[in-house]
């Protein structure tokens, strides 16, 4: 095999080394004559990502670390290899997940004897090899796991694996039995998902072990014993970096303040040209809230003061517990716990009905607040996200985009408005006619959901990311298609005879000051 591998390692090197020479002076390459080479080439270095894992694995076995006069693998991979700290880690902790012994809970001892010892009556004995027995399965589908998902990684590059173990380092130490099922169920979805949702989506399975873990025995008030602020030392330009650690629900309504300053000219005079970026735009708007701390200005536009909207279903109300989360408009996901501190327990509420068999809003009954902010809340309940398929991006940096677009006749009503994050808002091609090959979203004839169209001739695609997949609206159409009424494979929300009308329940706190 070494004879075999180091031919393979020159052959591999040669091609490389004329690859980059051919990229040498970028002004001699064209783009179209490369981007479907340079693609194919990617796919195939994604290979390595699998291949760095099992040499780490390798390297940890033969205890790697003798060859430069330490104990550990990591100090081989980053002496001899020139990996980071954290590449080391990461190569051995995949090296690990897909190459080394399952770790199988292990079942506790009722009985407090060794085989065979004095006192052990037959049923004893037969309940512990009846345990036993169970661990021996355990670990056969646990090998049969890492198997899948050795065969799945080979084609996954490095970045999403090492997302996938990150996330999945996050589980509790009563959840590690679960921990190579979800590397499996992730890696089968990284194929079709970028590293942002790919995270996004691990980090709600391990969220959810981790809660069935410990049901009732996870305090949901632990994370306020670490709230802080620290203050750091001034910079040489002047300024202080200052350090917070929040609670989800103090973290959702600063983001909510915050985000309502994202906006263009947002506390700029009238007239003044807008340079600013999105994170100066945050700052003056925190800003402008030391300043005004003692009250909330009113609003001078339909637009409102900001509030955390949160959305969610009455089946999901029903169901909930002490560490149930709900998607808000800040992408902050909140407890009953946060819910309360907010004080949403005693604030107005709106009720949406929404269609479930097409996941239309049919309306929408009020208590306060003006027609943008129930259209935004609508917005939420439908898309959850940025409407651009596979974007997560959260309503409240998402701008509501006019389907078809006002200088065409566009109304604003909630039937022509879909939330886009600014880079999808700027993607958008409003004339809809897919020239120089760009995308625009619209509405599917028939159910008025909103999907993107790439070509004139394709299908409309769907968000399917995480964040959507949270937004009431889809949770009510996969209780449908439960039910048996929705055929379609796309999850399009289609129906010929649309049963009774599911109810969609959407709170708000406003900010107390």
């Amino acid at each position: 095999m070494t004879t075999e591998l180091t031919r393979l390692v020159e052959t591999l090197g040669s091609v490389l080394l004329r690859i980059r020479d051919m990229f040498a002076d970028p002004d001699q390459v064209q783009f179209v004559d490369v981007y479907e080479d340079m693609e194919r080439l990617e796919g195939f270095i994604a290979a390595k990502g699998l291949i760095d894992a099992s040499f780490a694995a390798i390297c940890e076995r033969d205890e790697a670390g003798r060859l430069v006069g330490a104990k550990h693998a990591t100090a081989y991979l980053k002496e001899r290899l020139g990996c980071s700290p954290k590449d080391a880690y990461d190569r051995l902790a995949r090296g690990r997940d897909l190459f080394g012994e399952p770790v199988v809970p292990e079942g506790d001892d009722l009985f407090g004897a060794a085989p065979g010892a004095g006192g052990v009556d037959d049923e004893a004995e037969q309940e512990r090899q009846r345990q036993e027995r169970e661990r021996q399965e355990q670990r056969e589908r646990a090998r049969k796991a890492q198997r899948e998902a050795r065969q799945r990684a080979e084609k996954i590059n490095a970045a999403k694996q090492e997302a996938i173990r990150q996330e999945l380092d996050e589980l509790v130490k009563e959840a590690l039995g679960e921990r190579l099922r979800l590397l499996n169920d992730a890696l089968r979805e990284a194929d079709s998902r970028d590293v942002v949702d790919l995270r996004r989506l691990v980090r709600s399975w391990v969220d959810r072990e981790n809660r069935r873990a410990r049901r009732g025995g996870l305090n949901p008030n632990v994370g306020m014993e670490h709230r802080s602020v620290t203050f750091g030392r001034q910079r040489s330009d002047g300024n202080y970096d200052v350090r917070m650690v929040l609670p989800a629900s103090d973290m959702a309504l600063l983001k909510a303040y915050l985000d309502k300053g994202l906006a263009p000219n947002s506390n700029l005079p009238e007239g003044v040209e807008d340079y600013r970026t999105p994170t100066q735009r945050r700052y003056d708007q925190f800003a402008r809230m030391l300043r005004h701390v003692d009250h909330c200005d009113k609003p001078t536009s339909d637009r409102g003061c900001a509030s955390v909207v949160v959305s969610v279903t009455l089946d999901q109300l029903a169901d909930a517990d002490a560490h149930t989360k709900f998607q808000t408009n800040t992408g902050i996901e909140l407890s009953p716990f946060d819910l309360v501190r907010l004080g949403m327990d005693g604030t107005p509420d709106f009720v949406l009905t929404i269609d479930a068999a097409t996941s239309t809003p049919l309306n929408l009954y009020r208590t306060h607040r003006t027609a943008s902010i129930e259209q935004r809340i609508t917005l939420l309940a439908v898309h959850g996200v940025c409407a651009w398929v596979g974007c997560n991006v959260p309503l409240s940096e998402s701008e509501a985009h006019h389907i078809t677009s006002w200088i065409r006749g566009g109304n604003t009503d909630i039937g022509n408005l879909a939330p886009l994050c600014r880079h999808h808002h700027r993607r958008n091609n409003d004339q809809q006619d897919n020239r120089y090959n760009t995308s625009h979203v619209e509405s599917e004839p028939g159910t008025g959901r909103v999907g993107v169209r790439r070509d004139a001739e394709n299908v409309l695609e769907f968000n399917t990311s995480t964040g959507a997949q949270q937004a009431a609206a889809a949770k009510l159409r996969r209780q449908y298609r439960a039910r048996g009424d929705v055929s379609s494979s796309d999850d399009s929300g289609g129906a010929a005879d649309p049963p009774p009308n599911q109810s969609e329940f959407t709170g708000y706190a406003n900010s107390p000051a």
